[in-house]
């Protein structure tokens, strides 16, 4: 049974931290039915939301440099996306067509979150925080 005060200052902490990054790092919200393929221009569009939704319900996202875990989740995830997701084939070479939002049963705006997620990407290669990237 569940009572006030049960949870540590220490959990609390934990708690909170994985609030924001959860409020900071949204999942994506896609099934993974592979309606939006092919894309025309070779994305995995599929392959690359779950490697990010995959990272975040893991709790493995890279938050920020003073993290002290942050070296190790930024590697992970850099070498995990491009395993996943063979390089030709990742966000950066969205031209947002467009093509894959008449097919999207979730109606992601794909195009947008392509954008989002390469912003992300580009700025773990360049070793900067989440924060900085804009939602």
């Amino acid at each position: 049974r569940a009572a006030v005060g049960m949870v540590s200052e220490e959990e609390e902490a934990q708690l909170t931290a994985a609030r924001e990054l959860f409020r900071r790092a949204p999942l994506v919200d896609c099934t993974g039915c592979n309606y939006c393929m092919p894309c025309p221009y070779g994305l995995n569009i599929p392959a690359i939301f779950s490697h990010y939704n995959k990272m975040i319900q893991e709790g493995n996202l890279p938050q920020n440099r003073e993290n002290k875990e942050y070296a190790r989740r930024r590697h992970n995830y850099l070498v995990g996306y491009d395993r996943s997701v063979p390089r030709l084939r990742q966000a950066n070479h969205c031209i947002g067509c467009g093509q894959c939002l008449t097919t999207c049963p979730q109606r992601i705006d794909i195009p947008r979150e392509m954008r989002r997620l390469d912003s992300f990407v580009e700025n773990l290669k360049r070793n900067g925080n989440v924060e900085d990237v804009a939602q």
